[in-house]
């Protein structure tokens, strides 16, 4: 048998090799045939308004099945076949458990009641998807392909989703996420767009993954995608030393976890950066709860022995029913799965490296930027009191910091409201402690680890200002390439009249760092609203706000200091990670965590700080 299949394998490399690697046509399609190694893509559209063709669904990995579940990406096998772009899957997806659906009625009993309900209905984006969805999407002009010592630049999508859900071409084509060609008619750029494993498939870890698997497959697979972006751009006419990673929530997260890839010394395949709302939910105990998702998870998709054995060896349709319930049994407002230390690509928590200034030091710039409602998607409803606060901090938070009395800080920071006036609700109260701990002070932390003159800091004001919601003036198009559907031609050019003036501005500032290094450079000062110079961040001693942060507002940009990210609850928080570090035993040999400001009593001396550092307990 392994005779035929590997004379089969033969026979496939001979067909693919005997083509010559590179652009080609073949009559009677006028469209474009892209030739690699293991196969051959033909272009799957070609707009006219947009002179954008797109390649849809392109193989960078093989199919992540039975041994290859939670292992690296290994290379695609060869196909004879001539691909269009018709086969391509999204990812697994689930839904996140406690997203606020009601705003502000969330603060009452009533309301929250309400948002359970409607957080119960299931909805399509969050269903669906395949373990077969390592396929990425590239927009390419066509004087690339025309002359390919062009050598334009390349940005790199992720999407975001809170781990658990996205595609690189969600709403399409319905809506224009994620279409390059906005950002593409603002400058010469190719646009690539990538899937990644989601849910428990990319982000499983604790020891067991440590020993027998591969914790953060996701983070791996991004990596896979840009090392294709590397490898193959240039037949494409990109320059494969001028890639810049963007990304939205989760995708932003993922980015900042690659930045301090191996303590900062990983290169991470791109040299500048764009992170807007970078997102993530810190997994503080690899040995205890982390572990401890993991044998739930396995035990969800039948495999009392809690092995990854078992797991690569289950039915399909048994793990697509262990993500759905992991996520539906986690208290809402958490996240079961997500980037995780693990010792090895991720040594320990990012606020910890990148505290240590532990951060690749090769990035040329990034843009960074946050709403002006983080976290108000992500408070449950169901915390109306402060004992219900206390409990959710339990959820959170692994055993030994409640023993230790660091997790009694934290409501310290936060007071509740039999203590305090500091919130006016409990929700206030959750949201503050969202948007600080998982959003904005990564923010801080990557602008002070990568120096103020290598950044800029933006804020999305316009209304409502929530997560997430600066995604359509980032991907508007009146052209975009998959606006099909009677419903787009309706709602897009409605939605255009109050976006498309702030969009032709921001996606000027992106499209300019992205080609020049600079959003100034050939940002759109002839546009209504202008876009204005645009300076970097500063945050002088003593200071609790940074300045000379760019504010997109409702009618229009100007500058402002940033009462989002503060400086105490960020020093704060930074402090809490590297106490939590230390006292899990999670600190990495022959690295010296800075003492926590605020927690050194808690820290006990004497105690080997590495002792769960590699494979956690083992």
């Amino acid at each position: 048998m392994w005779t035929v299949i590997l004379s089969l394998l033969a026979f496939h490399l001979s067909v693919v090799s005997s083509l010559p690697l590179g652009i080609s046509y073949q009559n009677p399609s006028p469209l474009p045939i892209l030739t690699l190694p293991y196969g051959s893509y033909r272009a799957a559209t070609y707009h006219p308004a947009s002179d954008i063709y797109i390649f849809r669904n392109i193989r960078y990995a093989a199919p992540p099945v039975g041994n290859l579940r939670w292992a690296k990406p290994a290379p695609p096998q060869p196909e004879s076949t001539l691909q269009d772009g018709s086969y391509g899957h999204k990812c697994v997806q689930s839904a996140i458990s406690g997203m606020n659906l009601v705003g502000p009625g969330n603060n009452f009993p009533a309301g929250a009641a309400v948002n359970q309900f409607l957080g119960g209905i299931p909805i399509p984006l969050f269903q669906g998807g395949d373990e077969d969805c390592l396929f990425l999407d590239v927009y390419v002009p066509a004087k690339a392909l025309k002359n390919p010592s062009l050598k334009l630049p390349v940005v790199v999508w992720i999407y975001g989703g809170a781990y658990v859900f996205g595609s690189k071409d969600t709403l399409q084509p319905e809506l224009p996420f994620y279409d390059g060609s906005g950002m593409m008619s603002k400058g010469d750029m190719i646009f690539v767009a990538m899937n990644y494993r989601l849910g428990a498939y990319g982000w499983l870890a604790g020891t067991t993954m440590e020993r027998d698997g591969l914790p953060n497959a996701g983070l791996w697979d991004q990596r896979a995608a840009l090392q294709w972006v590397r490898d193959y751009i240039h037949l494409l006419g990109g320059d494969p030393t001028k890639v810049t990673a963007m990304g939205e929530s989760a995708g932003a997260g993922s980015i900042l976890h690659h930045l301090v890839g191996e303590g900062g010394t990983l290169d991470p395949l791109f040299s500048k950066a764009v992170l807007q709302s970078p997102a993530f939910q810190p997994m503080w105990d690899r040995a205890g709860t982390v572990q401890a998702t993991f044998e739930t998870f396995a035990q969800l998709a039948g495999c009392p022995d809690k092995t990854l054995a078992c797991l690569r060896g289950a039915d399909g349709a048994a793990l697509a029913r262990a993500n759905k319930l992991l996520g539906e049994r986690q208290t809402p407002g958490t996240m079961a799965v997500g980037p995780t230390a693990d010792g090895s690509l991720i040594r320990q928590l990012p606020q910890v490296e990148l505290r240590m200034g532990n951060v690749w030091k090769g990035l040329d710039g990034a843009i960074l930027s946050h709403t002006a409602d983080e976290s108000g998607l992500f408070v449950s409803g169901a915390i109306q009191t402060d004992a219900q606060f206390s409990t959710f901090l339990d959820a959170i938070f692994p055993n030994y910091t409640r023993a230790a009395g660091v997790t009694g800080k934290v409501e310290a920071f936060y007071p509740g409201l039999a203590k305090s006036n500091k919130y006016k609700t409990e929700s206030a109260r959750v949201s503050a402690f969202l948007r600080e701990s998982c959003f904005t002070c990564s923010i801080r932390y990557l602008t002070t680890a990568l120096g103020e003159p290598k950044v800029w800091s933006m804020q999305y004001s316009v209304f409502p200002g929530i997560h997430g919601s600066d995604l359509l003036p980032t991907f508007y198009s009146p052209l975009a390439a998959d606006v099909s559907s009677l419903v787009s031609m309706l709602m897009v050019p409605a939605l255009g009249m109050f976006v498309s003036g702030i969009s032709a501005a921001l996606q000027s500032y992106f499209a300019s760092f992205i080609t020049t290094g600079d959003p100034n450079t050939r940002r759109a000062i002839w546009n209504l609203p202008p876009a204005i110079s645009w300076s970097h961040p500063s945050c002088p001693e003593g200071e609790q706000a940074s300045r000379g942060v760019l504010d997109v507002g409702n009618w229009g940009f100007g500058t402002v200091s940033d009462d989002q990210n503060l400086r105490a609850p960020c020093d704060f928080w930074a402090d809490f990670a590297a106490a939590v570090t230390i006292l899990g035993g999670y600190v990495p040999p022959g690295v010296e965590v800075p003492p926590p400001q605020g927690f050194a009593a808690d820290v006990s001396a004497g105690v080997d700080v590495s002792r769960n550092y590699k494979g956690g307990n083992r």
